[in-house]
């Protein structure tokens, strides 16, 4: 519960042993990559029924996101030619979410949204913005996907090197202000393939990305072809960790009142998160049935942990990439007294909060109604 942002870690021939991925996922990886421009799909079935396991065995709700090749394979071919091969066997797989690579704009993010319905196939995209022009589009880009991630590597290559750092910039702040995650990925400890601990300058690296307010920072080479994989999300974490203790919450609430939406889904998160920095709660707990909840609470970068309450295994997992979130599965909540017992034995729980201290909840009435935030509530554990 000490650390916000998250760790995606890219699964390789470094990484592929199931008591490899039970120690990375120990040492504080939240979210797993599998990297579908190499292996087979038997190799990869293989390693998402091992993450799988290592997730159950230590009680840890891990996400697992493929990264679909698609038009960077095949920059000619259509949308349904470069993605459908593979929606069939990932549908099977039950995976989490989906990164979409070498997207150019928001129109190509649609279509792959209708190629799903058509297949009935629910997932959260997340696009690479590792083109010219999908940086260009990046605002509708934002307005239609699940999430972006700044691939800074293939995007160096198209705009010039000594521009990426005020792009990364500008797509986390504006992934921020849109409540959708934003990862940040490509050599951020890219020493550590070779090195057991990364160089100064790839520690401040990633403590920049903390502080720009990215919600995840994602291993590449360094988890699936380096020889310290474990080591490495150690240091992700402990590096992540000590960044966040010079992150400006209130600075980020207050300036959150310019992204505030006329809603009353994004008003009640808003309210949850103000009241929670006036009375020094002690954590936030988010009743939430799709997620949304959580992703908007997420939005306005509280400082205490959200623990995201929620009956979904899917949901429970998606969020595993979700800023300063701490998905927890239970059972159904069926009336508010039970909702506000079980938001103080699951703070007392979770470690964050003793008898007597003060929690802030939210959650939607009716209940169990996906997309209806409007209650907010002080509860004293």
């Amino acid at each position: 519960m000490q650390r916000h942002v998250k760790i995606v870690g890219t699964l390789g021939p470094a990484s592929r042993a199931p008591s490899t991925i039970e120690k990375m996922l120990a040492a504080g990886l939240d979210v797993a990559r599998l990297n579908f421009n190499y292996g087979t799909q038997s190799e990869h079935a293989d390693l998402i029924a091992n993450v799988r396991a290592a997730s159950r065995k230590l009680g840890l709700p891990t996400a697992i996101v493929v990264d679909l090749p698609g038009l960077k394979k095949r920059p000619d071919a259509t949308i349904k030619e470069a993605f459908a091969p593979y929606l069939e066997f990932l549908k099977q797989q039950d995976i989490d979410y989906i990164a979409l690579s070498f997207i150019s704009s928001a129109r190509q993010v649609a279509e792959v949204k209708k190629l799903l319905q058509s297949m009935r196939y629910e997932i959260p995209l997340i696009v690479k913005i590792e083109k010219a022009p999908a940086l260009e589009d990046s605002e509708a880009i934002l307005e239609i996907a699940d999430g972006i991630m700044v691939a800074r590597g293939d995007l160096a290559i198209q705009i010039s090197i000594e521009k990426v750092p005020l792009a990364q910039k500008r797509l986390i702040k504006a992934a921020n202000r849109h409540g959708k995650p934003v990862i940040t990925a490509t050599e951020m400890l890219e020493s550590m393939v070779r090195s057991p601990s990364p160089t100064r300058a790839e520690a401040t690296d990633v403590a920049n990305a903390v502080l720009d307010g990215t919600d995840a920072l994602m291993l590449s080479e360094e988890s699936a072809m380096g020889k310290y994989p474990v080591k490495a999300v150690e240091t992700m974490a402990k590096i992540a960790r000590e960044a966040e203790t010079g992150y400006p919450h209130d600075d980020r609430l207050l300036q959150s009142i310019h992204s505030t939406l006329p809603e009353i889904n994004d008003a009640t998160a808003r309210a949850a998160c103000q009241i929670a920095d006036q009375i020094n709660a002690r954590a936030i707990v988010a009743f939430t049935s799709g997620g949304t909840t959580a992703l908007r609470v997420s939005k306005y970068r509280p400082f205490p942990p959200i623990i995201a309450v929620t009956p979904s295994d899917k949901v429970m997992r998606r969020l595993a990439l979700v800023w300063g979130v701490h998905p927890e599965k239970q059972a159904r909540y069926d009336t508010l007294d039970n909702l506000f017992e079980l938001a103080g034995n699951v703070a007392r729980e979770r470690g964050v909060a003793q008898k007597g201290e003060s929690i802030v909840l939210t959650a939607g009435l009716p209940l169990m109604v996906s997309g209806s935030t409007n209650l907010v509530k002080v509860h004293v554990v």
